[in-house]
């Protein structure tokens, strides 16, 4: 009796250890498959130069690399509360600089590119491009223009950029009534492009990578009306061991030839 129930336990021991093995081997490979997965939250002005990059790095490293694109002042809002990434590239220094002093890296942060700003007109737009606007201003006056998009200043540096612009032309008065905020860039972006804003404030990288729009549909805004674009960013403390690898290549000889060909100085 004693040798049947010991038998029966170690027959039932064996079943379960084969049925744990069956779980346990998918959810470990799983798990490895996560942690071995780089995670990065970018600003949307990056949709298209980061996702070159990343394939470059890729096809070196056969590192997974996931990406969110979106406004850097959401990001900031979601780290703070908790949100974890493993690099962050923001649109301007200042969320970069916020995190540092708030200890969620060990170090102080890098400048990986320079943005430039530049008005954009829908293709269908009859508005001149002149460095101080001026035809704006009547189009305003007489119907051609109703709505300017920018990005969320509050949210997107490029929208802060665009805002800073129009205060030191004096036109911030004259363009108010007209002005339509996206999120963040890449809906800006779209506000133009499909014609529900005659015009906008977008970045530079957005317009050179598109393949539809045309050199005389935008003009660079010059630097001196806004401050630099000082784009920054940030290795988490508690990253990946893996992602420093991206974060270094980032700021290799090599990326930032990458950074220049997509309209980044």
């Amino acid at each position: 009796m004693v040798r049947f129930l010991f038998n029966s336990m170690k027959r039932r021991f064996i079943l379960v250890a084969i049925i744990a093995s069956c779980f346990f081997i998918p959810l470990k490979t799983a798990l490895a498959q996560f942690r071995e997965t780089i995670s990065i939250a970018a600003a949307a002005n990056l949709n298209g130069v980061l996702n070159e990059l990343i394939l470059q790095y890729t096809k070196q490293s056969s590192q997974s690399v996931k990406v969110v694109y979106g406004s850097s002042g959401h990001f900031y809002q979601q780290m703070t509360q908790g949100a974890k990434y493993d690099i962050f590239l923001s649109a301007n220094e200042d969320y970069v600089d916020r995190l540092v002093s708030q200890a969620y890296s060990n170090d102080a942060g890098v400048v990986y590119a320079r943005g430039r700003l530049v008005v954009l007109v829908a293709n269908k737009s009859r508005i001149l491009l002149t460095p101080d606007l001026s035809d704006f201003q009547k189009a305003i006056q007489d119907g051609r223009l109703s709505k300017f998009a920018i990005p969320n200043p509050v949210l997107a540096p490029y929208g802060a950029a665009a805002t800073q612009t129009l205060e030191n032309l004096k036109l911030t008065k004259v363009f108010q009534p007209t002005l339509v905020m996206g999120q963040d860039v890449g809906q800006t972006m779209l506000f133009i492009q499909a014609e529900a804003a005659q015009a906008g404030m977008v970045p530079w990288s957005m317009v050179k990578q598109s393949k539809t729009i045309q050199p005389e549909s935008y003009l660079l805004i010059s630097e001196k009306l806004h401050q630099p674009i000082l784009q920054k960013m940030l290795l988490f403390k508690t990253a990946n061991p893996l992602a420093k690898g991206f974060y270094d290549y980032l700021q290799s000889s090599e990326a930032k030839k990458i950074w220049r060909q997509f309209g980044y100085e």
